[in-house]
């Protein structure tokens, strides 16, 4: 009916129903694709999966029937065969005595052999019963008939006929087929297997019933569902290229990256953007440089530039590999100089890694890349990352020098009021350094401000002295 990429769609005869044959499903070995079918071309055969409500999927591998098939006609053939062999003892047993006993035994013998799959050749030709072959050169346990062998023994043809001694003189036949037995599962153990097969048929349709399979999806096929009715959100496509990656396959989860990047619509700006980067993250891990720039090449034409740049440094970043990370900062600061994103999260991971010397030397570039409307949140946030990781006194200097640019901005001194009173109370401090907080918020309860504002800075000051001060202070 139809061919996608990851499957064919095969409508039933005389009905308008049509049931999807994944790709894995099409044959055993990989000489049979996709491109081996056309639209139009008739299937001959077809086994049922699964199926939920008005869908269902089909198999089409030869080994979904030939082994059932071989199976049934094993058993049909043993049933008979066993049928015969206790025919031929009964008519000896009835006809003479004296060849009851060894007919009995080579019966014994002669079904043991036909539970086997396989014979060697000699006995085969000496178990058929062919036209060509003398009468008087076959056995009497074989013969086709068994009375008159019973009643006429002639001297002269007794080296003919198989003795006990000599089956017991052959250790070597019995061997060969007891190492053919063990290659070959007896009726019991397939009956076993199959209800063994049975129970986990079982077991997967009342999961598909609970619907575990759309909330935790464990297989190829159950991945296929869900993105069925849930294609257009990229978590499922992080998981699922998640799931190969667990297996060890790289290649099917680059697969799978491909169809996620190409599957979610451009409606879906977010769910887009977290495919390209779970698509960047892989190759910058798994993958080559030649492989990792090409494929950030194409994410940044299909995606925001500036967010590429830092996801691409971040995820430097979180690989432990600080000089690549490097140089994607510097390309994004670089390519977007007027951006305070760029150059905060530059300065972010300079004072991560402990590089407080490169940290002091790139704020003044930024400042002077930056325009001026930008300045006092950057030199905050630098001041923040001196007073968290670097100094504290070089921290209260940026801040000092900003307050005198910019006095009656609130907002910077609650966060020098924050950064402050963490860098002198525990756990920074062995104990609270109350002369230096209280001294801050003396300063800062001195502006002249509204009332409103001032307000503020009171009651801060008051929450502060409940905590760290005494009955006095408050």
């Amino acid at each position: 009916k139809k061919i996608a990429r990851y499957g064919l769609f095969v409508r039933l005869d005389g009905s308008h129903i049509d049931g999807l044959a994944h790709i894995s499903e099409l044959a055993d070995t990989a000489s049979v694709s996709l491109d081996s079918f056309k639209v139009g071309d008739r299937v001959q055969r077809a086994k049922v999966l699964k199926i939920e409500g008005s869908r269902f999927w089909l198999g089409l591998k030869p080994s979904l029937f030939s082994g059932e098939e071989r199976d049934e006609d094993e058993d049909e053939v043993d049933d008979v065969l066993s049928d015969a062999v206790a025919d031929v003892a009964t008519s000896l047993s009835a006809a003479a005595p004296e060849v009851a006993a060894p007919a009995r035994e080579e019966a014994a013998q002669a079904t043991q052999r036909g539970k086997k799959r396989a014979r060697p050749s000699a006995e085969v030709e000496q178990g058929d019963d062919s036209d060509d072959e003398a009468p008087w050169s076959r056995g009497p346990a074989v013969a086709g008939q068994p009375s008159g062998e019973a009643a006429f023994i002639f001297e002269d043809f007794k080296a003919a006929v198989p003795s006990s001694s000599e089956d017991e003189a052959d250790p070597a036949g019995e061997e060969s087929d007891a190492g053919e037995g063990k290659q070959k599962l007896s009726k019991r153990q397939r009956k076993a297997a199959k209800a063994a097969e049975a129970e986990e048929v079982r077991r997967r349709e009342a999961e598909q019933a609970e619907g575990r399979w759309a909330n935790d999806p464990r297989s190829v096929e159950d991945f296929e569902r869900v993105l069925l009715t849930e294609g257009d959100t990229s978590i499922v496509w992080i998981r699922y290229m998640a799931f190969h990656l667990k297996m060890s396959d790289l290649e099917k989860a680059r697969a799978v990256a491909e169809r996620a990047v190409k599957h979610v619509g451009f409606s879906e700006a977010q769910e887009r953007l977290n495919v390209w980067v779970a698509y960047l993250n892989l190759e910058c891990t798994f993958g080559t440089e030649d492989t990792a720039a090409a494929v950030f090449k194409r994410a940044a034409s299909h995606n925001d530039a500036k967010e590429m740049h830092l996801h691409m440094a971040r995820i430097h970043q979180r690989n432990g590999k600080p000089q690549q990370a490097t140089q994607a900062y510097e390309l994004a600061c670089k390519k977007f100089r007027e951006s305070k994103t760029a150059w905060l999260a530059f300065l972010d991971f300079l004072y991560e890694q402990g590089d407080l010397e490169g940290a002091r030397k790139l704020l003044p570039r930024a400042l002077a890349s930056l325009p001026r409307t930008k300045h006092p949140v950057v030199v905050s946030k630098a001041a923040i990352f001196e007073y968290n990781r670097g100094s504290a006194e070089r921290g209260r200097n940026i801040f000092e020098g900003l307050l005198d640019s910019y006095p009656k901005r609130t907002d910077l001194w609650s966060v020098y009021i924050d950064a402050h009173v963490r860098a002198h109370t525990p756990p920074r401090t062995a104990a609270p350094d109350l002369t230096e907080v209280r001294a801050l918020f003396a300063r800062c309860c001195s502006l002249r401000l509204k009332a409103m504002k001032m307000r503020f800075f009171f009651k801060r000051w008051l929450n502060f002295e409940k905590r760290w001060g005494d009955e006095e202070s408050q």
